[in-house]
């Protein structure tokens, strides 16, 4: 696994490759993940379809303010946030070792939806898996008002955007009829 760190805090950025497999994969799935519990469901999705369509999978995870500790001033701020990051980090690794095909992760310090975009560009990507927008109002105000992540990846053309809702299970819609 090749381990790359770049960025102001390289303790929290990094950029992670899958073993080289022999595979050329001529199709890439991007995933945008955050670090609220839909996420693993996300991700577990994203796999799934990547699995399927014998495609690479590149994991985006931006770091913002739901992965900080809410306590700013807090002398174990730093304590909490890498802490955030490596689990962050180790729950993606274990499930990206299931994939057959190649695989990146990047986390870094950006605006999410622009990292995600220029992620599936740099590979050519035929789609982006995201996490369904939350329910609630201040929800519902950011996609109002094109702040929020999903809101700005609607709005782009480029790329088809399968978004998943919260506790959606990927278990048997990659089941072909035959």
């Amino acid at each position: 696994m090749k381990n790359h760190h770049d960025g102001p805090h390289p303790e929290h950025t990094f950029h992670l490759e899958s073993p080289a497999t022999g595979i050329v994969n001529p199709r890439h799935v991007v995933v945008g993940i955050g670090s609220e519990p839909s996420g693993g469901d996300v991700l577990d999705f994203a796999l799934s379809l990547a699995t399927a369509e014998m495609a690479s999978l590149h994991v985006v995870h931006c770091i913002d303010a739901e992965d900080q500790p809410v306590e700013t001033d807090s002398p174990q701020f730093e304590k909490r946030l890498n802490s955030a990051m490596i689990t962050q980090r180790e729950r993606a690794l274990s499930a990206l070792t299931s994939h057959p095909g190649n695989w990146t992760y990047d986390c870094k310090h950006d605006d999410p939806a622009d990292l995600i975009v220029s992620t599936a560009e740099k590979y050519d990507a035929f789609t982006i898996v995201i996490g369904a927008p939350r329910r609630g109002p201040i929800s519902a105000m950011s996609q109002l008002l094109h702040s929020s992540v999903t809101s700005r990846l609607d709005c782009q053309n480029r790329y088809p955007i399968v978004m998943v809702p919260a506790g959606v299970k990927s278990t048997t819609w990659t089941h072909k009829a035959t």
